[in-house]
């Protein structure tokens, strides 16, 4: 059984697979969200997603890395994919950041934009307010048996995402997120120019 991410990334396939990430933490193979999307059998290396001491930073309930593995929510045909989830000690709060990379700026785009209409679709879906998110990103919640707020940002060839799961969309968590995506956009360039 592998331990991969079935998890939402709120900017690629962003709520489209969001029950799927109960069934992640139960460590249930993943499959794809959609029709459209196809796995990529590259992995991002693992540098590319900031550590659980940065998490912790952010969330600080947050005890352990649960699962690493591909990203299996990305849309459209990724070149390479990471998704991480973090949890509390009875993973009853889990927080997923996920990293696709696209072959090319373009590619990268339009996997985002259908992300977002994807995720505008799903029943439940709200968006999210929030000052100085940027034109690139997009911000959302679902409740579908818990409370699902998720972020997704474009970046040249980088659709970042992060979810947040067992967390209410207060003001202090919707910054929380922002600041954490930020923070994952800025690890996950770097890492990308380091790997080149």
């Amino acid at each position: 059984m592998r331990n991969g991410p079935r998890l939402t990334k709120f900017a690629a396939v962003f709520i489209a697979a969001i029950d799927a990430l109960s069934l992640t933490a139960e460590a249930q193979s993943p499959s794809p969200a959609n029709g459209s999307a196809k796995v990529s059998d590259s992995m991002l290396p693992r540098n590319t997603v900031i550590p659980l001491s940065t998490v912790k930073r952010f969330f600080p309930e947050v005890t352990r890395e649960a699962s690493t593995w591909h990203n299996s929510t990305a849309v459209a045909n990724a070149k390479a994919t990471r998704s991480v989830i973090y949890t509390n000690s009875d993973s009853a709060k889990k927080v997923t950041l996920t990293v696709d990379q696209y072959p090319t700026a373009s590619a990268a785009s339009s996997a985002y934009q259908e992300a977002v209409a994807k995720s505008k679709s799903v029943p439940g879906f709200q968006p999210v307010p929030a000052e100085n998110l940027g034109e690139n990103a997009f911000l959302g919640t679902v409740t579908p048996r818990e409370t699902h707020i998720g972020l997704g940002a474009l970046d040249g060839v980088l659709i970042v995402g992060t979810t947040l799961a067992g967390y209410n969309s207060t003001p202090e968590n919707i910054a929380k997120i922002i600041s954490l995506t930020r923070e994952e956009e800025r690890v996950a360039k770097t890492a990308m120019d380091r790997n080149e």
